[in-house]
């Protein structure tokens, strides 16, 4: 496997053999080649290599290649002095390839020592992504299997079937033609909001975002009353986890990104109104938005809370669902896209939370 600048390396085996491996196409990294999900001809391309020394050789009469695509979930829980496990598979897409086979009329065994073997399998455009959630409780992942139909030897302890496998990642795109599906929350003069003593109106530009295509929020804030405080305004992505088995759903969420706005950072004007716009960046720790699969959903929502001071007054809690999607935009640096992301969720508050500043009418 040292030969080959461009092979996968050890750690993405399930089983591996220094006698059988494979390696990407061309220059590559990866093996997908095309946009999934927007190009009608992606594929996943490379090459199978046997090395096998001059001395003993393998006896083969077929070698298949099977393409395969899973969605698992699997966590235990304990319940008093018991331990409980749930688990399910989805097995939705297994191609298989014919790769070679004997030339001997008779299906014979044919000695192999060097051999390389390329591939292209055609993808279905509706596959999902390649996604790790949860500390791995639930995965959607993929596989290149490679199955030798050999001689056994019993005394060597060898079956009638050499077999590698190898982990890869697909990755899917949307195409830029997306709907961005704008949403408005007003109450900035009803009877409501004269009552509180804050109005408010906020418009999210787009319900879908993605890498380079953050959430947008446009944020406008009357004060009705002049005694009326907030202390500061928390704007995030709060991302949903649903895992399902026969027997039981297991539910996580958690903030993937929160920015906090202290109240002296807000722009008070003359007429005792705010207006900001506020950049949701999708963090490098993410999940896409899964909601077509049969065990594992994954939900996002864009979230405004308005902390209020006053010791009798509620915050303002807005929130929207959204979609997360792997948006193809002008300019996309494909080679540059990272084909190993486990998806480790983070809490991304990098800002201060302190409370003790406030904003009210009088500025």
């Amino acid at each position: 496997m040292a030969e080959l600048i461009n092979a996968p390396p050890k750690s993405e085996y399930k089983k591996s053999s220094n006698k059988v491996f494979f390696s990407y196409p061309g220059n590559q990294d990866h093996f997908q080649i095309n946009y999934l999900g927007v190009n009608p001809n992606s594929i996943i391309a490379g090459t199978l290599h046997l090395r096998f020394p001059s001395s003993e050789p393998i006896l083969a009469s077929k070698i298949d290649l099977i393409f395969k695509g899973s969605e698992k979930v699997h966590w235990t829980e304990r319940h008093g002095e018991s331990t409980v496990t749930y688990k399910a598979k989805n097995v939705f897409v297994n191609q298989l390839l014919p790769l070679w086979k004997t030339s001997d009329p008779n299906g014979n065994y044919e000695e192999i020592r060097n051999l390389d073997i390329p591939f292209e399998i055609s993808l279905p455009m509706n596959l999902p992504p390649s996604i790790k959630i949860d500390g791995g409780k639930g995965k959607i992942r993929y596989k290149l299997i490679a199955n030798i139909n050999r001689k056994g030897n019993l005394w060597k302890f060898k079956g009638s079937e050499k077999s590698v496998k190898l982990s890869i990642n697909i990755i899917r795109f949307f195409p830029p033609s997306l709907s961005l599906q704008p949403f408005n929350w007003n109450q900035l003069y009803d009877h409501e909001a004269l009552t509180r003593g804050l109005g408010y109106n906020a418009t999210l530009e787009n319900s879908v975002g993605g890498p380079n295509m953050p959430f947008i929020i446009n944020l406008s804030l009357k004060f009705h009353k002049q005694d009326f405080k907030i202390t500061k305004i928390t704007f995030g992505i709060k991302e949903y986890h649903k895992l399902t088995t026969k027997r039981k759903t297991r539910k996580s969420k958690s903030y993937i990104l929160e920015k906090h706005v202290k109240a002296e950072e807000l722009p008070l004007n003359s007429d005792s109104e705010v207006n900001t716009q506020v950049k949701l960046e999708i963090p490098r720790n993410f999940c896409w938005t899964i909601d077509d699969r049969k065990h594992i959903d994954v939900n996002h929502k864009v979230k405004i809370k308005i902390h209020c001071g006053g010791i009798f007054t509620s915050n303002i809690k807005l929130g929207k669902e959204v979609e997360i999607r792997n948006i193809l935009l002008e300019n996309y640096n494909y080679d540059n896209y990272n084909y190993n992301n486990d998806n480790n969720y983070t809490n991304n508050d990098n800002y201060n939370n302190d409370e003790k500043h406030a904003i009210n009418f009088n500025g």
